[in-house]
């Protein structure tokens, strides 16, 4: 048996998503490519910030470049790939601070550009999660955050552990923030009316003496602040990461 490199034809679909060539080649009909990667992420998160991901297909993103359905498959092998094409676009417009040095610092700079990238597009955080892709601009943001990381005595599996712990997290967080305020969007009431609306309800609830920690919760008035929330977490996840780090 003799070694055989697989023909380009033979990759997977991922592999050729993300081939070095900017653009998909049209090989079959030897003619130059019409669309980069670029293009065709662009056109789909038009659509997505304008209509929501649940509206995306393919034939509109075709429609909106200018082409048939079909020789958009030539480029993108269906709405999944198109996904990965939009998260990874999306992820190179991330603005990563220049490394400070410090690990705590450089850590927080990330986490924040994460959120402010997801939050900028609603619907990014929720197609982002569970997918995972080997897009260029999410190997360069892997490559930053492992960089930081780097140097604290840790293992390589413990450096992705943490990479993807802070990415886990704020995923987590921002899908949070964005459906409450859909929610809230939802209603039609502003946050005053939807507060006059719930408090008789509210009142029974407490009164019925069997939720003493969501009584406290009411009376204290807790900061539902989300950029407060954020920032108290993060604290919190670093605190726990440098507890962890071994002895230097």
């Amino acid at each position: 048996m003799t070694d055989r490199t697989p023909a380009r034809s033979e990759l997977p679909s991922e592999a050729r998503l993300w081939r070095p060539s900017s653009r998909s080649t049209d090989s079959a009909r030897g003619r130059p490519p019409g669309y980069s990667r670029a293009q065709i992420a662009e056109a789909a998160i038009k659509i997505a910030d304008a209509e929501g991901v649940e509206a995306l297909s393919m034939r509109k993103v075709a429609t909106a470049l200018g082409t048939g359905a079909m020789s958009l498959y030539r480029y993108v092998k269906n709405k999944e790939a198109l996904c990965q094409l939009m998260v990874d676009h999306m992820v190179g417009q991330a603005v990563l601070p220049e490394r400070t040095g410090e690990w705590r610092t450089d850590l927080r700079a990330l986490a924040v550009a994460q959120r402010m990238t997801q939050l900028a597009h609603p619907w990014l955080a929720g197609i982002a999660a569970g997918r995972p892709t080997m897009g260029p601009n999410t190997l360069r943001m892997l490559e930053h955050g492992m960089s930081i990381l780097d140097g604290l005595g840790l293992s390589l599996a413990e450096m992705l552990e943490i990479y993807s712990l802070i990415s886990s997290w704020v995923n987590g967080f921002v899908r949070e923030e964005l459906t409450e305020e859909a929610v809230r969007e939802r209603s039609g009431l502003s946050v005053q009316e939807w507060r006059q609306n719930i408090a008789p309800y509210i009142e029974n609830l407490m009164s019925s003496g069997d939720y003493p920690y969501f009584t406290r919760i009411v009376r204290e008035g807790i900061d539902h602040d989300f950029d407060m929330r954020f920032e108290r977490g993060l604290d919190r996840i670093i605190a726990g990461i440098a507890a962890t780090l071994p002895s230097r």
